[in-house]
């Protein structure tokens, strides 16, 4: 009777590793699935800290809104530090560049000699003209001047008008201060170097170099702010004024109402407990029993850092006393009609309890460091995963090659076997 030694080997091999098989699958499933986990958290918790980290602004926290009487001459935004009330103020004039223009023969009337000298203010450029392209025409010109290491803060362009080329030139920054002066020195007396020197004596003003005036207060005591920008931001503490427009001459000034955002607030509080339960959810997702990080010491450590920070707040102060209630399970929940009855009691409530770097938000985000810093703890544990699959790859080989010397053995023996009956059968 003929046997398959191949066929009967195999399936001693199979029975063999058929439970060791099983334990490794099981294993490599577990720890792939712990590995997925930590990625996940690891990504998620950043997050987390992120917002702490963007949150911990006056801006959100202590949000403010304005309002202005007229629109259209000017804005006004808070940062969150200014103190609320009505102000006025009047855009008496806005800051702009100057602007100058060269009137040109043509765009091929620049000369090949001689140094033109561009000043703004205590800055100055000189272009050597010979160092242009033969048959330099306007464009090089005014590409010679952008692209200059030492241009002092001017844009030049080309504009064309009833067959002339102008050349105009405006400073990148407004203000009085960023006047442009142009001169033109030719080394040779050639019609194209005086007719260019001709050009730039004549130079006309498109627009002038003007400072914006702001006026704080109404009647005679009225302050009057003169400066280069149109953005004022040290006029009031926490206000950031930007004038856009002048305000007719007899118009008076403008009334600006300073508030307490409520909604912007309750928003970014929101946002806060939003974001801590989902992380919380995940965990207790990840840790629960079945799940990928059940029993996990880490994960569990995390969970903890995250519960004892939400208590974390200064003075004495609770998540109670910002309208914030915590369950059993660490999650926390949140009541705008609580928040806002405190915001009244008082106004500067969240930002004692949220802001800076003895706030909730800070401290939460420091707690966090541990975790997710470039060698911390999260990072640690993947590595820990990273080299037990490892191990259970090598081991897993090792394995295989255990199995294919007994499978070569068991083949060797059927093998013989057959050989043995076959010449059995011819005695």
């Amino acid at each position: 009777m003929q046997i398959n030694p191949a066929s009967l080997a195999a399936q001693l091999v199979a029975a063999e590793r058929l439970n060791t098989d099983a334990l490794h699958q099981k294993q490599q499933s577990s720890l792939q699935a712990q590995s997925s986990a930590y990625s996940s958290l690891s990504s998620k918790t950043k997050a987390f800290q992120s917002m702490l980290k963007d949150l911990n602004d006056p801006a959100k926290m202590q949000a403010q809104k304005t309002t202005i009487s007229d629109e259209g001459f000017l804005t006004v935004t808070s940062n969150g530090e200014a103190s609320s009330g009505q102000y006025n103020f009047q855009s008496k004039q806005v800051a702009t560049s100057h602007q100058v223009g060269i009137e040109l023969d043509g765009d091929s009337a620049i000369p090949n000699d001689g140094i033109l000298t561009v000043n703004v203010g205590d800055e100055e450029m000189a272009i050597d003209l010979s160092t242009l392209p033969s048959n330099a025409n306007a464009k090089d010109l005014a590409d010679a001047i952008n692209n200059s290491s030492s241009n002092p803060g001017v844009k030049a362009t080309l504009v064309r008008t009833d067959g002339k080329t102008n050349l105009v030139m405006t400073s990148t920054e407004t203000g009085e201060a960023n006047q442009i002066s142009v001169n033109y020195t030719p080394v040779a007396g050639s019609e194209a170097s005086e007719a260019f020197a001709s050009a730039v004596d004549n130079m006309r003003e498109l627009s002038p170099a003007q400072d914006a005036i702001l006026v704080m207060g109404c009647g005679p005591g009225a302050l009057e702010i003169k400066q280069g920008s149109n953005t004022f931001e040290n006029v009031v503490d926490g206000l950031t004024i930007e004038l856009t427009k002048a305000q007719p001459a007899d118009s008076g000034p403008l009334q600006v109402s300073v508030s307490q955002d409520s909604e912007e607030m309750t928003e970014a509080l929101k946002k806060f407990v939003d974001d801590y339960n989902e992380l919380m959810d995940d965990l207790n997702k990840m840790t629960a029993s079945g799940g990928a990080l059940y029993g996990d010491s880490t994960a569990r450590g995390l969970k903890s850092t995250l519960r004892n920070s939400v208590r974390d707040l200064p003075n004495g102060m609770t998540l109670s006393d910002i309208g914030i209630k915590t369950d059993r399970e660490g999650k926390l929940s949140f009541s705008s009609t609580d928040f806002n009855k405190a915001l009244e009691k008082d106004p500067e409530v969240l930002g004692k309890a949220m802001l800076g770097d003895d706030g909730l938000l800070k401290r939460m985000e420091k707690s966090l460091d541990s975790y997710t810093a470039r060698d911390g703890i999260i990072k640690q544990r993947e590595e820990t995963i990273e080299r037990s699959q490892k191990r259970l790859e090598e081991k897993m080989e090792a394995f295989d090659m255990r199995m294919e010397a007994s499978y070569q053995r068991y083949l060797k023996q059927f093998t013989a076997l057959n050989q043995m009956v076959e010449s059995a059968q011819y005695l």
